[in-house]
């Protein structure tokens, strides 16, 4: 359910972000603790949140809980930095 929950929402802010997603920055867009890349195009944190949405559904696989509880915390992150980027950007 959680993990249906974090693909919905992914796939909605793709959607919002979609237009801007290609659109190159001077700088990184987001904190550097927040997310490994240094792109200037926000294509590029989507693609980092894609990565540990599956991440996540491997260590949700492989019952792998201490892995599980941190990448759906740091994609919850990652969601909500998303979330504000096109209000805010």
């Amino acid at each position: 359910m959680l993990l249906q929950t974090l693909e919905e929402r992914l796939a909605t802010l793709r959607q919002r972000c979609a237009p801007l997603a290609q659109h190159a920055t001077l700088s990184a867009r987001f904190d550097r603790h927040l997310f490994r890349t240094r792109s200037t195009l926000l294509q590029g944190y989507l693609e980092e949140a894609d990565a540990n949405l599956a991440a996540l559904r491997q260590a949700v696989t492989h019952e792998h809980l201490p892995k599980v509880a941190w990448l759906a915390s740091q994609l919850a992150s990652h969601l909500e930095a998303l979330a504000r980027f096109p209000a805010s950007g």
